[in-house]
């Protein structure tokens, strides 16, 4: 029943994703990214993988895809030029998915480039010592993968001040308010009753 279930969710997800490539309407395509995120919560909930599943749908669909849905719907987008773009861009997609189809290859052939460090502790054993799969994601991560956990949100951390940084206007010409001046106000000089 499970591997039933698996490949029906699987090719919605992979019906749901050609619909976003290929949607002409950028609001339905974000609406289909959303429906894949969910079909693939389900995927992984069907896989006993909880943690990611409540991760993809809390992160991901709760406020990537509804801030790029708000972004889409805000913007103007000339459909004539993103479709004259197009064909400037190709090539360069094209090696992109040749770079992104290697990697897969590599990943699913089990291919290793450096050998293996049986050093650290291992996820299965977590599991087979009787811990949940959000307690052993947690333990894996704060005790093996601590550094590249602490570095990745430091990186995270200079991404923002670097989007306020190149988001921040000192102009002048900006209304400020001066709490000052409004206490120097007096109700007579600005309410006037004829």
């Amino acid at each position: 029943m499970t591997a039933t279930l698996f490949y029906i969710f699987s090719t919605v997800t992979i019906l749901s994703s050609f619909f976003v490539v290929f949607s002409s309407n950028p609001v339905h395509s974000v609406l289909f990214l959303i429906f894949s995120f969910f079909n693939v919560a389900i995927i992984f909930l069907l896989s006993d993988a909880e943690f990611i599943a409540m991760t993809l749908i809390i992160v991901y669909v709760g406020a990537v895809a509804v801030l790029f849905l708000f972004v889409v719907m805000m913007l103007n987008i000339n459909e004539v030029l993103v479709k004259e773009g197009f064909l400037r861009y190709f090539p360069l997609g094209l090696l992109l998915m040749s770079v992104f189809l290697t990697e897969l290859i590599v990943v699913f052939k089990d291919l290793e480039f450096f050998s293996s460090n049986n050093s650290g502790i291992s996820i299965t054993n977590l599991l087979d010592q009787g811990h949940e799969n959000t307690k052993s994601i947690g333990l894996f991560l704060y005790t093996e993968f601590f550094i590249i956990f602490q570095i990745s949100g430091y990186l995270l951390l200079v991404a923002m001040i670097g989007a306020i940084v190149l988001a921040y206007d000192n102009q002048l010409s900006v209304k400020s308010q001066s709490i000052l001046k409004q206490k120097q106000v007096k109700k007579d000089d600005i309410i006037k009753l004829k």
